[in-house]
Parts: structure tokens; C-alpha cells; sequence
């Protein structure tokens, strides 16, 4: 039995003995100064989880130790080690005193007992280390912390109100300097369909599993949008092209993974094609970021553009900014070498006809001017595309009068539209430097506009008879090409002018490194060192106050893939890189040579590859937790996209670094006793870790793709531990473990029904391809009666068995992205795409059972995909749910109470269908008061179904900071 286990039991024997008569007279306190205060609010918080007990605050910056607190039967105090109040005028002086020194992040927790009180010292090294302290006491609650949420233990009547302090004495300092999560943008699994809300969830549950970091790669800028281009996470332009505020003026097209986007091998499939029941989970046809609303798949036009950039920094703004309040580092970057939109300013040439007595101002090099016209001289430069705040300067043309006019509109009768010129800046009270007035002069002795914005043009006009009928805009005098400096100080600049709260941009060097294994002779090498010092450069001159790193898919090129160490300035701090050949090559060696810069390991939590299946990699990930310590790497983080799919390994990662004995074997049984409150199913989960798991999907044009494969059928013996899963079923006790339990139950069902589904599938393929060559058309009749048709109602069948599994998995968007490259990536190749055919060869309808149903075939479900934990003071909180039922929904609410005298009623407020034909709802609850608990019910015909599982009895409890 593991110490972490035993420490649980502990604690649940420590309730007991409460309940038993160790009664406290409802005296616990909690003192803490104001910058502890979330960690004192995380204890008070699940200590009324666990219990319904109340610990009382005390505000450490107006009150000391004094004696009569120290009299508290039960009190925690929440300090750094350097607190005078701790080191100078505690009771426990001595105890604190041996403890030593304690490094940053780190915590030490100790309780002291005295003749009629216990005290539980919590002292962190540094503040973020008082917090892991508070999370480290927490989880002696029998409290557990994952990335897709928290595990409550079911509560026990007889203990409500009732809690002692468990007897502890601890230390804790991570082996890892660095550690957190690097979610991968590009596929619907990941963060391409998360929200601020999202954000916000999932970097308060890093900061609770003791990690500190959250880094986001960037797709580059592409002027052809296509697969892996043009994210919106890092805007790409010039100072000159953004406001003051940080929002953009000129952009470029732009999106996220959505369900209408054709990329990665996706078809565009609108939700409400979606079979299976699977529609009602989502509220829009074309389903993906919120950042994108009204501008799904794609942006129409430059405003669109620029509408997903500014609600992307919006966004990552409020995000990170929730971020650094528990601890956790942000950083986001792009890729080498820095992809630039093309340079858009055009000149604007003046031509004269002697002839004609004509002046014409054009962007064009005068092809339609006959040899009539000379050019005269460049007045000044315009952008070829349209940007906000800019207006269109067109030419016009008399053809009566042989007069061309430069206006932004036309000058009058007779004058007919030719072009659009080109788009300049509309005038206002101060030009910005490089920019001047471009006015327009008029002869009426020979009809004739003229246009200019230099000297020389004013001159001319004023000496040959001109009159200034006024200025028309604004044009750059100059146009000089921008530098990969110039972009970079454009990128840097949006970021602070946002106020995106940033603590690293890092620089990757592309994926084809690693497959064209790029050698460091190689000119796209020198360049990329070239463009990393740009960076250096950009970041100095806008005094960005973020540091720089580099990642990528290797440490750097062959034949030394340290060498980043040695070419790049200490402007760089840290190499960083994912493991190879997706994560299944061990960490990279290159590692122990790097000494002048901070290195972080990344290994991959999951792959690509095998992205629509399950995927557990708990040992891989801790063998290379040890080689990345083995090669002094100061950081490790791991990269993922799915959230609860991935948990056990970004729990173990989480665990061992602070406890790097932890092996894969200790992680399993304590992680088996935490999921589901039995030791049972973690010898099951020890049979299939890691390279022993089946692998029915591949990288097929995009990620997990399906195939028809025979070979498959034969694969049924590799799934026998999915029976011995089940068979442990009867045993797990309680909803909450019972519920965690079915999750995994279901999800490898539905990774045994994948299985079943490309067996029957390569079984069709060769059924109708024998139907095809028969070429008399009623034997050919015949034959897709006999052979094809009952095979394909088999594959609908073991398509809806698949896909219903699936949908009882769903949990979180991770899911919902699962179901949306299932559908659109595979099932329209293996269902969709061969209906026409073999309608064509039947020559009828084909029957009800060999078409998918709209209809739902699993259990009612209540589904609650982001779980926030934590709000700000001036935040109301969002609540959303969906509905998975074969039944029709009649209500959905949500029921909510302060925890703060948490005797009283729970207030209901309704949730709001948000369309008429899904089962998507959502409120924003109105601002709350206290710290506060919640739970969802709805009423879906006979099913009564109630959020989180054990509500009533266990709610979701959310804190106010």
C-alpha cells in the first residue's frame, strides 16, 4: 500500500475518531495573509467538501498569533518561511526553526499539538509554494486532483460538520523547476475548441497537481489558408497595423478547428448532420472556438480577420491573466523562420500626356495609356488591400474631357468608375511620421485633375495654374520593405498593448527537422539562427518584458543537436523540444551538453496518430521523466490534447515531479484507489499500459483515422481485458467512483467497437467490389441483396454500438472533438461516401437498419464539459450543460446555495435552450456573494439525472478571489 494511500486512510480514520468525540466546539481557523488567501480558501473549500464543516478566517495582516488564538483547538497557519510572524513570535518557534531552509515552490507541512489544541503549519519556501503546500493538505482529505476536475470522496452522514486535522509532518520540493502542459493547436481534441472558460478550468487544475506552466504552439502564416496554417493564437504584422489598444487594423484569413473547416482529412459536416443522437450535443451547425463566432469556418472578409484575432487576445488575455493568479506561467510562440504576410504597399505613380494635357495618378504601370503618358515621379504609397479605417482611392475617368481623376468618390457627372486604385489612411489631426497629405489640384483652363502628396507636385501645381480643391488622405512617403525584425517587434508590441500577461515566447523550428533530418550547413539552419536573433532584437527594442525559448520537433540539427547552445545569446533561456518520432524515441541526449541555457523535456502524453482512441502512457512517460533528469533538464512538460483521456499520465508526470521514486506500478494502485476506491482494476491498467494497448486507428491524411482492415477480426483476443474490467464493475461502490469507472469501461468498449467496425468494414469493401465486376445488372441485383446488404446493416450496427460507447464518454470537449473527427474523418468514408453505390446496384431504397439513426441509443446522460472551480470577484459564472437522452428534455436547471451556512435552500435558476432542436443549455449565474456550491438537475422523460454524480449529496463547489 502506497504512503499516499495509507495518508488517506489516515485521514478518513481521523474523521472517525471526530465523529467518536474529539469534537472541536466548531472552533477551526484558518490564518493566512492576503496574498494567501486562495490557498486558504482552497482548504476552507474542500474541507466542506469532504465534511460540511466551515473553518473561520483570520486576516493575518490585521491579527498576529497572539495567544488567544493560539488557544484555537484547531488552526492552520499559512506563511512563507521568511514571515517575521512565523520565525520571530510563533508559539512553534522551534519547530519552524528546524525545518531549515526551504527553496521556492517549495512547502513543508507539520502539525504541532499542544495540551488542547492542534496546529498545522503549511510554510511554503515562497508564496506559489504556500499554495502547493494548501493542495498538498488537500489532497490528505482524500481529495484528488485531475486535469478534467476534481475527485471528492462521497461524504458520510454520520461526519457531517465533524473534522480534525490530520496528523502530518511533510516536505515538498519539485525535482523539476518547470512543469506543466503544452496543448497542441491544431485539432478539435485540443485547444482549438476551447474558450476562455476552458482556459480557465484547465490551468486551475495544472495549478493544483503542483505544475506551473501552460506554452501553445502556433501554425504559421500561410497567403494560401490550408491544413496547419494561419492560427490565430500569434498575430503576425507591423506596429503600423495595429490601434492603440492592441487590436488590429489589417489581418489575414484565419481559424481554428471547427466542424465546417476541411482540413487534416476532415470533410466539412455540419452537426446537424450528425447521426447517432450525436447532434443534440452541439448547439450550431458549425461548431468550434468561441473565438470564431460569426466567422465560422472562416472569416469573409479583413474585418472578420481582424474579429478573431482581437477576441483570440481578448481571450488569452483573461485567460492568463487567471493563470498567473494560481501560479502558472504562460507562454505562446510561433514558428522558424518567421512565416510574414507580403509586403501590401503599392506606389502610387504619376504619369503626364503632353498630349492630352492630362495628369494621372495610378498604382498600375500605365498599360492602358497608349505611349500617350511618361511617368513623372512615385507620390507616395498605399496598401493594396483595404484595412479598417482606410478608405479606397479610385480613379475616375471624362472621357469627353480625356481627364483622370484620383478620388475617393467620383468627382461628378460624366465621370465614369474605372478602379480601385489602392487604400489609403483617412486624414485626421497629426500624420504619423512617414506620412503625408495627398490633395487634389484643380485647372479649369484645361480640365485637368491633378494629385500629388510631394514638394515637388505642390510646386508644379502652384506654378502651371492649379487650385487646391483640398486633401483627400493620408499616404506614406516611403516605402521600405519591412525587416523580420520589423514583424517581430510587431507581434511583441500587439502582446503588451493587449496586456496579455506573458512569461515566455517561444520560437519552434519546424516539424520537417525532424523527418528531413536538417543538418546545421544547411542555409535554412543559418537563416533560422538569423531570425531567433531578430527576435532577440524585437523583444529589446519594445522592452517586452517575456523572456525567449525555443522548441520545436528536435533540440536542434544534426550532427550536434545541442547546438542552439552554442550559437544562441543569453536573450534565449531555455531549449526546449518534444520527443521524436512522437514521443516514441526517449529523450534526447543532446540534452546533457547543454549547459549556458535552461532545458526542458517534453515528452507526448498522447499521439496524433492515435488521437480518436484511448491512450495510456503512464510508464513511457515516467522512463522519460528519468532520462530527462538523468540529462539535467530543469523542465519537463508534456504535450496532449484530450484532457480526461489523458489524465493517469499527466497525473503520474505531476506525481514524480516531486516524488521521483514514484513507479508505474505505485501509480497504478494509488490511482486505481483514488478513480474508483478499489485496488482492483489497476492490475488491468498495468497489463495495458504504454506499447500494450491496442492500436485500432492511424494517421490517415489527418489524425486517428479508421481503415478497413481485416486483420482486425481477429482482434477480439486482444481485447479480453476489457471483459475483466467489467467483471469488476459490481465491486466499485459509491456514484462518483462508479461513474469514473464506466468512463474507462466505456471508453475501451468503444475502442473495442472501433475494432469490430473496420473488420466489418474491410468485409463490405470486399463484398461490393465482387458485386462490381458482375456487369449483368440483375445478377448484380441479386448479389448486393445477397452479400453487400446484409454486411452493411452489420456495419451500421457496429457503427451505432461504436458510437453510442463513444457518447458515453463524453465529458468534456475533448470528446466532442472525438465525435467530430470520427464522424467527418472516418465514418463518411466507411458509411457516407458508399450508400450511393450500393443504392445504385439495389435499385430500391435501402431498408431503416442499414442507415444510421438520428436517434440515440445509450442511457440519459447530463453532460457538463468545463468544470470552473474557481471565479473572480466580478466574473459571473457560466453555467452550461447538455443532454444526451432518447428522450425529450422538459427541464434542465441549475440549484445553488452560499457554502457559508450552507443549511440554507438552494435557489433553482432555469437553463436556456440554446437552439430549438439540441439539447445544449446555459445561464450565466448572477454574481454571487460568497464562495458557493452548485448542482444541475434535469427531468428528460422518466429519467431524473442529476451533475456532478452524488448530487445532491456532493455538489460542485466554486471560490471568489
Amino acid at each position: 500500500m502506497t504512503e499516499s494511500v495509507v495518508l488517506s486512510l489516515l485521514c478518513m480514520l481521523a474523521l472517525v475518531l471526530a465523529a467518536a468525540g474529539y469534537e472541536n466546539d466548531n472552533e477551526g481557523l484558518i490564518w493566512h495573509r492576503k496574498e494567501h488567501l486562495i490557498a486558504a480558501k482552497e482548504i476552507r473549500r474542500y474541507v466542506y467538501a469532504c465534511t460540511g464543516y466551515w473553518l473561520g478566517f483570520v486576516d493575518g495582516d490585521e491579527n498576529g498569533l497572539h495567544s488567544d488564538l493560539l488557544k484555537t483547538q484547531q488552526l492552520v497557519v499559512l506563511a512563507t518561511l521568511s514571515d517575521p510572524i512565523i520565525t520571530k513570535d510563533f508559539l512553534h518557534v522551534d519547530v519552524v526553526h528546524a525545518v531549515g531552509d526551504i527553496s521556492p515552490q517549495g512547502y513543508h507541512l507539520q502539525t504541532v499539538e499542544t495540551d488542547t489544541s492542534r496546529h498545522l503549519l503549511v510554510i511554503g519556501g515562497d508564496d506559489v509554494g504556500v499554495l502547493y503546500g494548501a493542495y498538498a493538505l488537500v489532497e490528505k482529505f482524500g481529495v484528488h486532483f485531475r486535469l478534467y476536475g476534481d475527485i471528492i470522496p462521497d461524504r458520510s452522514a454520520k461526519l457531517q460538520g465533524h473534522f480534525v486535522l490530520p496528523h502530518v509532518k511533510e516536505a515538498g520540493q519539485p525535482e523539476f523547476e518547470v512543469r506543466g502542459l503544452q496543448p497542441f493547436h491544431d485539432f478539435p481534441e485540443g485547444p482549438d475548441w476551447w474558450g476562455e472558460e476552458e482556459y480557465k478550468a484547465i490551468t486551475s487544475q495544472i495549478s493544483k497537481q503542483r505544475m506551473n506552466f501552460i506554452g501553445l504552439h502556433t501554425y504559421p502564416y500561410s497567403p494560401t489558408p490550408g491544413t496547419g496554417r494561419d492560427e490565430p493564437t500569434v498575430w503576425v504584422g507591423l506596429v503600423d497595423d495595429l490601434n492603440a489598444d492592441g487590436t488590429v487594423k489589417h489581418s489575414y484569413p484565419t481559424s481554428y478547428a471547427n466542424t465546417l473547416r476541411n482540413q487534416w482529412g476532415y470533410t466539412s459536416l455540419a452537426t446537424g448532420n450528425y447521426s447517432y443522437g450525436a447532434r443534440q450535443l452541439f448547439e450550431m451547425d458549425c461548431y468550434g472556438s468561441p473565438v470564431q463566432l460569426g466567422n465560422c469556418p472562416y472569416p469573409t472578409n479583413i474585418s472578420g480577420n481582424n474579429q478573431v484575432f482581437d477576441e483570440t487576445g481578448r481571450m488569452l488575455k483573461e485567460a492568463f491573466e487567471h493563470a498567473h493568479t494560481v501560479g502558472v506561467q504562460t507562454c505562446i510562440g510561433s514558428e522558424t523562420p518567421l512565416s510574414k504576410p507580403s509586403a501590401t504597399v503599392t506606389p502610387l505613380n504619376l504619369y503626364y500626356s503632353k498630349l492630352r494635357q492630362d495628369n494621372f495618378l495610378t498604382t498600375t504601370q500605365c498599360a492602358e495609356c497608349e505611349n500617350l503618358y511618361e511617368f513623372v515621379r512615385i507620390e507616395g504609397f498605399v496598401y493594396s488591400s483595404p484595412f479598417p479605417e482606410s478608405m479606397p482611392l479610385n480613379t475616375y475617368y471624362n472621357g469627353q474631357l480625356q481627364d483622370n481623376v484620383l478620388s475617393p468618390t467620383s468627382p461628378g457627372e460624366g465621370y465614369a468608375f474605372v478602379r480601385t486604385e489602392g487604400y489609403a489612411f483617412q486624414l485626421n489631426a497629426s500624420l504619423q511620421e512617414n506620412k503625408t497629405k495627398l490633395a487634389t489640384y484643380y485647372n479649369p483652363k484645361i480640365h485637368d485633375h491633378l494629385t500629388v502628396s510631394s514638394k515637388e507636385g505642390e510646386i508644379y501645381a502652384r506654378d502651371n495654374g492649379y487650385s487646391l480643391n483640398g486633401s483627400i488622405a493620408a499616404v506614406y512617403q516611403q516605402a521600405t520593405v519591412p525587416l523580420t525584425r520589423d514583424y517581430y517587434e510587431g507581434i511583441f508590441t500587439r502582446i503588451q498593448r493587449l496586456g496579455i500577461p506573458l512569461d515566455y515566447y517561444w520560437i519552434w523550428t519546424p516539424e520537417g527537422w525532424e523527418g528531413g533530418q536538417m543538418n546545421a550547413n544547411n542555409t535554412v539552419f543559418k537563416e533560422a539562427v538569423a531570425d531567433l536573433a531578430a527576435a532577440a532584437e524585437a523583444r529589446d527594442s519594445v522592452k517586452a518584458p517575456f523572456k525567449l525559448a525555443t522548441c520545436g520537433w528536435v533540440v536542434g540539427p544534426l550532427p550536434d543537436r545541442s547546438l542552439f547552445d552554442k550559437v544562441l545569446s543569453s536573450a534565449y533561456s531555455a531549449i526546449t523540444s518534444i520527443d521524436m518520432h512522437v514521443g516514441n524515441t526517449p529523450v534526447d541526449p543532446a540534452y546533457m551538453k547543454i549547459s549556458k541555457h535552461d532545458k526542458w523535456a517534453i515528452p507526448w502524453m498522447e499521439d496524433d496518430p492515435g488521437l480518436t482512441a484511448p491512450e495510456l502512457w503512464v510508464n513511457r512517460t515516467l522512463e522519460h521523466m528519468e532520462d530527462a533528469k538523468k540529462y539535467r533538464c530543469n523542465g519537463l512538460l508534456g504535450i496532449h490534447w484530450r484532457t480526461e483521456q489523458t489524465s493517469p499520465q499527466i497525473a503520474a508526470m505531476a506525481q514524480k515531479s516531486w516524488n521521483f521514486s514514484l513507479t508505474s506500478e505505485e501509480f497504478w494502485t494509488t490511482w486505481s484507489m483514488e478513480e474508483f476506491g478499489i485496488f482492483g482494476p489497476s492490475s488491468v491498467f498495468m497489463k495495458i499500459d504504454s506499447f500494450d494497448l491496442p492500436r485500432p486507428v492511424t494517421w490517415s491524411g489527418g489524425p486517428g483515422g479508421f481503415h478497413a482492415d481485416g486483420g482486425q477480426c481477429s482482434w477480439d483476443a486482444k481485447y479480453a481485458f476489457v471483459d475483466q474490467l467489467a467483471d469488476i464493475r459490481s465491486d466499485v461502490k459509491g456514484a462518483g467512483n462508479l461513474d469514473r469507472f464506466d468512463y474507462w469501461l466505456n471508453s475501451f468498449k468503444y475502442m473495442r467497437a472501433i475494432s469490430r467496425t473496420e473488420c466489418c468494414w474491410a468485409e463490405y469493401n470486399m463484398a461490393i467490389q465482387s458485386v462490381s465486376k458482375e456487369t449483368d445488372p440483375k445478377k448484380r441485383q441479386e448479389m448486393a441483396e445477397q452479400m453487400a446488404l446484409p454486411l452493411r446493416i452489420q456495419l451500421v450496427q457496429n457503427a451505432t454500438e461504436m458510437m453510442t460507447f463513444l457518447l458515453q464518454t463524453v465529458t468534456s470537449t475533448g470528446e466532442l472533438g472525438t465525435i467530430m473527427n470520427v464522424l467527418s474523418h472516418s465514418l463518411v468514408h466507411a458509411i457516407d461516401e458508399p450508400t450511393a453505390q450500393l443504392l445504385s446496384y439495389l435499385q430500391h431504397p435501402l431498408p431503416t437498419d442499414a442507415m444510421p439513426s438520428q436517434q440515440y441509443k445509450g442511457p440519459s446522460r447530463l453532460i457538463v464539459t468545463t468544470v470552473r472551480t474557481m471565479i473572480q470577484k466580478s466574473e459571473t459564472l457560466r453555467i452550461r450543460a447538455a443532454v444526451l437522452s432518447p428522450g425529450t428534455v422538459e427541464h434542465v436547471a441549475v440549484n445553488v446555495r452560499s457554502m457559508k451556512g450552507s443549511s440554507g435552500e438552494f435557489k433553482q435558476y432555469p437553463l436556456d435552450r440554446l437552439s430549438a432542436d439540441r439539447n445544449v443549455f446555459e445561464t450565466h449565474l448572477p454574481e454571487q456573494s460568497d464562495d458557493f456550491e452548485y448542482y444541475i438537475d434535469s427531468v428528460t422523460g422518466s429519467d431524473h439525472l442529476m451533475w456532478p454524480a452524488g448530487a445532491p449529496d456532493i455538489t460542485q463547489t466554486v471560490i471568489i478571489v
